[in-house]
């Protein structure tokens, strides 16, 4: 594993190694030992997290899924695009 690799690892599964899966979380804590690089990506994860966790908690608007889910199911009564870009697209029209 190199540090491009464990980076996608930390963004794809955060910062907490236990809950990696086993199979890729060996290789991280074999990598956390060598390269200063791949600690120093753990611990921006870390304090990025402490930092998220110490602000406020920010709530949805009541009413925002049901609204989201009203619009995907009428979009899924439209019939599917053909696959040829509208003259206005095209464009920027």
């Amino acid at each position: 594993m190199d540090e491009a690799q464990f980076q996608d690892l930390v963004d794809r599964h955060g910062e907490d190694l236990t809950l990696w899966p086993a199979a890729v979380r060996v290789a991280a804590e074999a990598l956390l030992l060598k390269s200063e690089r791949a600690r120093s990506i753990l611990e921006t994860a870390v304090r990025l997290r402490e930092a998220l966790a110490a602000g406020p908690v920010v709530r949805a608007p009541a009413g925002l899924a049901a609204r989201i889910v009203a619009l995907a199911e009428d979009d899924a009564d439209k019939p599917a695009p053909t696959g040829k870009p509208s003259s206005s697209a095209r464009t920027g029209s």
